[in-house]
């Protein structure tokens, strides 16, 4: 499946100190990166609350952050507070590029057609476009499955990617179709399914996004002893809820009155609901009962 995904966050910082100062910043261990790899990660801020969440990707002269948008101010700003003498500027390049993802069946087939192959997890990688369509760059995201592939091109050549990949006859389909893709899949989206207020642990993204053995960096103390401590108190899961009413984010959902959790997001399928959201311990194994505005909900392996 293609996508067209104008909105998502890519920031560029750019100088000989950019992975000192990300290292500082960031969940993932950028020591151990690669460059033209890449990896998921958390930015922390001191208390260890989760300031951005995407991929980030080194190359020579610069690491590169994708993922969900409207991140780049609050990211720019947060790496340039941490920034004292050292050379590392962040730039937001989001409007620069044409994005287009590809998903499912279709992600396999333009792997076998351009030699694209995934990384060692939790490793990503990063791939050089065919020269047909300049400057393009191929990019492994873990969005709706574990290798789907973004392809980010200079905007001055977006019909000359969309013929290039047209050759494939792939299905087109639309944010909404993605967003229902990525829920099934069980991706939180910042700013959807967390934000400002959740520590990284809550996403349940620790084995793809969180390094326990690297050294301090912004909020480490906090990961840390949670990670001691054994669990969070709350985490993301996937909800079926037996429903093709609208359900709106922040519903809470209920156990003989009282709140174990609530919705971020959701797609409706046939005859039930399904949804992104919070848990609390006591619903946090697969099979865990409750209720969502009066209907069946259920805990998804």
């Amino acid at each position: 499946m293609l996508y067209l995904l104008p909105d998502l966050t890519v920031l560029d910082i750019i100088g000989a100190d950019a992975v000192q100062i990300l290292n500082n910043l960031c969940t993932a261990d950028l020591k151990l990166l690669p460059s033209g790899g890449g990896v998921e990660t958390f930015v922390t801020e001191v208390r260890g609350r989760t300031l951005g969440h995407g991929c980030l990707y080194s190359a020579p002269d610069r690491l590169r952050i994708i993922g969900a948008g409207d991140q780049a101010e609050t990211l720019s700003a947060h790496i340039d507070r941490y920034t004292i003498r050292e050379d590392a500027q962040p730039e937001d390049v989001s409007e620069a590029f044409c994005k287009i993802l590809i998903s499912g069946k279709d992600a396999d087939r333009l792997a076998q057609r351009w030699g694209l192959s995934p990384g060692s997890p939790p490793h990503l990688s990063v791939t050089a476009g065919p020269q047909s369509v300049a400057d393009l760059m191929v990019y492994q995201v873990p969005w709706t499955g574990p290798a789907d592939w973004l392809c980010l091109a200079p905007a001055a050549v977006r019909e000359a990617l969309l013929a290039e990949l047209a050759e494939l006859e792939m299905g087109e389909a639309d944010a909404l179709d993605f967003h229902a893709h990525r829920i099934a899949a069980g991706f939180p989206w910042y700013g959807v399914d967390l934000d400002h207020t959740n520590l990284p642990q809550e996403a349940d993204r620790n084995d793809a996004a969180i390094s326990f053995t690297k050294g301090c960096y912004l909020g480490q103390e906090t990961v840390a002893r949670l990670d001691a401590l054994g669990q969070v108190q709350k985490k993301l899961v996937r909800w079926q809820v037996q429903t093709t009413a609208p359900i709106a984010a922040g519903t809470a959902l209920t156990q003989d009155g009282k709140n174990v959790g609530k919705i971020t997001s959701t797609v409706t399928l046939d005859d039930h609901t399904l949804a992104l959201g919070y848990a609390r311990r006591s619903h946090f194994d697969a099979g865990s009962h409750a209720e969502c505005d009066g209907a069946a909900a259920i805990v998804l392996p």
